[in-house]
């Protein structure tokens, strides 16, 4: 079996993923930002962040499971191909309407911290669901972001606006869900086979 990391690898990697919510995204995205509003640029950010929780949409997952190749390292391999197209599609879509550098930091790590968010919560449904964690992740993100708002704007967790202490308070919550995000996602990627 070649190694994930591989061309070849990632190749047959990319043929198993689900391609259609990402091209949804985008096009959903770049006519959102084509009403000329510059504030809506959050709505393609969660949409493609939502998009590549389907990462790890796998049809082989029961089949792989005992597979000699970690868990880890075939989630791995599905990020690599998955993360950088994602980055690329985003940057082209918001990169139009972005003022300074502080709101484009904040964006940043907006992103982020969605996309963070969004692996992990895939990540811990695939194993729950026999490796179906997008459907699931993008509803539970957006519920995680009507639950945030929810709260006062000191201490609410996913900011979609203005909070008090500025761009670096935006960038320090966003960041945070974005560390926590990856951590999730690391615990759930150890193998079930090494779970008590």
């Amino acid at each position: 079996m070649p190694a994930v990391t591989t061309a070849a690898g990632l190749r047959y990697t990319a043929m198993t993923i689900p391609w259609h919510p990402m091209v949804i995204a985008t096009v959903v995205g770049a006519a959102v930002l084509a009403s000329g509003h510059a504030r809506l640029v959050v709505i393609p950010t969660t949409l493609l962040a939502a998009a590549a929780g389907f990462a790890f949409d796998d049809s082989s997952y029961e089949t792989l499971a005992a597979s000699p190749s970690s868990l880890i390292r075939r989630r791995l391999g599905r990020l690599i191909v998955v993360i950088p197209p994602t980055i690329i599609l985003w940057t082209a879509l918001v990169s139009q309407g972005v003022n300074g550098r502080q709101e484009t930091l904040t964006l940043v790590a907006m992103f982020a911290g969605l996309v963070g968010l969004t692996l992990g919560i895939a990540g811990v449904a695939a194993l729950r669901t026999g490796g179906r964690g997008g459907a699931v992740a993008a509803p539970v993100l957006l519920l995680a972001l009507i639950v945030s708002a929810v709260f006062p704007p000191l201490w609410r967790p996913l900011p979609l606006g203005d909070v008090p202490g500025g761009w670096p308070a935006l960038q320090t919550r966003w960041s945070t869900a974005a560390v926590i995000g990856t951590l999730v996602l690391l615990v759930s990627s150890r193998d079930p086979a090494r779970r008590r």
